[in-house]
């Protein structure tokens, strides 16, 4: 596992590609992990110098009790990595809450210095969907009794239905992707060590709405959603074009909240498309 300090605390990342190509940087969404990218990564590596971190609080990166947690924060600490690495100017790719601080990073940091954005399943409004509720009353519990997370794993583990239906807002048709596919990010959506990351990260998540900025994006922009996402509405993929006419936006059939996952080919053809 490859780590760098920033603001005194360690980020992990993968790193694929050759440092002489144009730079992209990856970022996970809420209780997720730099995982999900994996096969993105295999697919960019030839072309791009890829970096996927995760994000402070989540993954294999530092969690402290007094951490920042807001979106403005880990877009700041994204920037730092570009920082680290000599990125004068970079793509930005994001998921989920990693969409929603990849866009407030190209719209109120450094437009400047992003080159490409793509957003997958971005948050936007800061309003999640109905089926995301039952998931967020889990964790107001479980920052008070972490041991909850453990539990929920045991259950996953032991019980098939008891995982689909606590994860049934990440997919379109859950029992069609092979259970094993998505057992590292049921694990990493279940540990006790984002108790309490997730709870801040979630207020932050939720407190802001990204509409009024994306008019300051200066940076050639791609949305990338899944029609049938239960976690994102897909309505805020056309609130982003709506706000951002210049922004391609391509919309999956059959797909929910990680396109990654479940429609790979239709996802990665258009992301690549418009990176090369």
């Amino acid at each position: 596992m490859n780590s760098i300090e920033i603001d005194r605390q360690r980020i992990a990342y993968t790193e694929m590609g050759s440092p002489s190509n144009p730079p992209v940087i990856l970022i996970h969404g809420i209780m997720s992990h730099r995982g999900v990218w994996t096969r993105t990564l295999e697919t960019l590596k030839n072309n791009f110098h890829c970096i996927a971190i995760d994000q402070l609080g989540f993954g294999d990166s530092d969690k402290p009790k007094d951490g920042d947690y807001t979106i403005a924060k880990q877009a700041e600490r994204a920037l730092k990595i570009a920082d680290h690495f000599g990125f004068e100017k970079f793509n930005l790719i994001g998921h989920s809450m990693g969409g929603q601080v990849s866009t407030y990073l190209a719209a109120t940091l450094a437009p400047q210095r992003v080159h490409k954005l793509i957003s997958v399943d971005g948050v936007v409004t800061g309003k999640l969907s109905n089926k995301t509720q039952s998931t967020r009353r889990m964790v107001t519990m479980a920052e008070k009794i972490p041991a909850l997370y453990s539990y929920g794993q045991k259950l996953c583990d032991r019980w098939k239905d008891f995982a689909y239906w606590n994860f049934d807002a990440w997919f379109y048709k859950i029992k069609e992707l092979p259970f094993e596919a998505w057992e590292l990010d049921r694990r990493m959506a279940l540990n006790p060590e984002i108790a309490l990351s997730t709870p801040r990260a979630w207020d932050s998540l939720n407190a802001t709405d990204l509409t009024p900025m994306l008019k300051h994006i200066t940076a050639p922009t791609l949305v990338i959603f899944g029609n049938q996402d239960g976690t994102v509405p897909v309505s805020q993929a056309h609130t982003f074009k709506q706000n951002l006419p210049a922004a391609q936006l391509v919309i999956i059939e059959s797909c929910g909240h990680f396109p990654m996952y479940e429609k790979f080919d239709e996802y990665i053809k258009p992301l690549t498309d418009f990176l090369l």
